[in-house]
């Protein structure tokens, strides 16, 4: 599942000028800036990311509450800004790095470090291929595509959000094919396992055979769970709450027999250089909430340590339906797929 930033959300109902400025900025600004040296690439997006944040107060101020609400008294009003402008900042970065999976995603690949890669290879070594699973956090998808540049085939479950969105038109649906997702898709093995069903409960026969050709399936585990998904949701200790998610990856690891490995992607203070992690599998042993808890304690240190780079910060529905914070009436403030 993708949720919709900061610079993109509820796109189709935003001011005319606005949804200019996204076209704009996908198809002339961004691929243009990320031709320049990383640190003028990533400056233009920073200072996309402060204007956006200055023009839609509406949605700047979704995310302070919503950070405000899951932290608390741990975290001051102050500090709630700095992040939402950080926010802002780094879902405009985001851009950039997949403008930059270029020639081999080589302009790309200079600016990241990976971290723990020796689980990944010893992984695939042992011949079952492997999960890799992570929280909407950081640049995740350009993460997934540079572990495909290097050789290791990778396919990803999820939803592109704009195929699933009832207020998006035709023409927005292949605006965001063409800037988005073309890019992505040109480093995977295949195009993206678009089933919600092994999202929510691990169940995908092409997951599986996958898996067992040796390669990389990848999956966002804080989905937030659907009205649908009642019976199925798991709670686990997540962001100081008992958090609902959908436990499809340790189904997926069971019937696959493939290890759980965790990445976080850490965007550094300059926006330009990042770090991918790759954790250790994770252990599976005991209960379907015991193996759970331990891949949500894995994203529940990511997020906390940089806070500002978890998507779901825009997307009020996706926080409550994760129970992080209070149901409300109100519609969704970001789309998610």
């Amino acid at each position: 599942m993708e949720t919709v930033d900061l610079t993109t959300a509820a796109a189709v109902r935003r001011p005319l000028l606005d949804r200019l400025e996204i076209l704009v900025f996908w198809l002339v600004v961004a691929p243009l800036a990320a031709l320049l040296p990383a640190r003028l690439a990533y400056w233009v997006a920073c200072r996309r990311g402060d204007r956006v944040f200055r023009r839609w107060p509406e949605g700047a101020a979704i995310v302070k509450r919503n950070l405000l609400q899951v932290f608390g008294d741990t975290l001051s009003p102050a500090e709630a800004e700095r992040l939402a402008t950080e926010f802002s900042r780094a879902e405009s970065c985001e851009a950039i790095d997949i403008m930059r999976l270029r020639n081999g995603a080589r302009p790309l690949r200079k600016l990241v470090e990976f971290r723990g890669r020796e689980h990944l290879e010893a992984a695939m070594a042992a011949g079952k291929g492997a999960i890799l699973c992570s929280a909407h956090f950081g640049s995740y998808r350009s993460a997934f595509s540079l572990i495909h540049a290097s050789g290791i085939p990778v396919t990803s479950i999820g939803l592109w959000w704009w195929n699933y969105d009832p207020y998006a038109s035709p023409a927005v649906r292949r605006f965001w094919d063409f800037a988005y997702a073309r890019r992505t898709l040109r480093h995977r093995q295949g195009p993206s396992i678009e089933s919600w069903e092994c999202v929510a409960s691990g169940h995908s026969a092409q997951a599986v055979s996958t898996l067992r050709r040796n390669e990389v399936v990848t999956i966002l585990s804080d989905s937030a769970p659907q009205v649908s998904d009642e019976s199925r949701v798991v709670k686990v200790p997540f962001l100081g709450r008992e958090a609902t998610f959908l436990p499809g990856v340790v189904h997926l690891a069971r019937s696959s027999g493939a290890p759980v490995l965790v990445v976080s992607v850490h965007r550094s203070a300059d926006y330009r250089h990042q770090v991918v992690e790759i954790s250790p599998p994770l252990s599976l042993e005991g209960e379907l909430q015991e193996a759970l808890a331990r891949c949500a304690a894995v994203m529940d240190a990511a997020i906390r340590t940089n806070p500002a780079q978890w998507g779901d910060w825009s997307d009020t529905g996706a926080l409550a339906s994760l129970g992080l914070i209070p149901a409300t009436a109100s519609p969704r403030n970001a789309v998610v797929a």
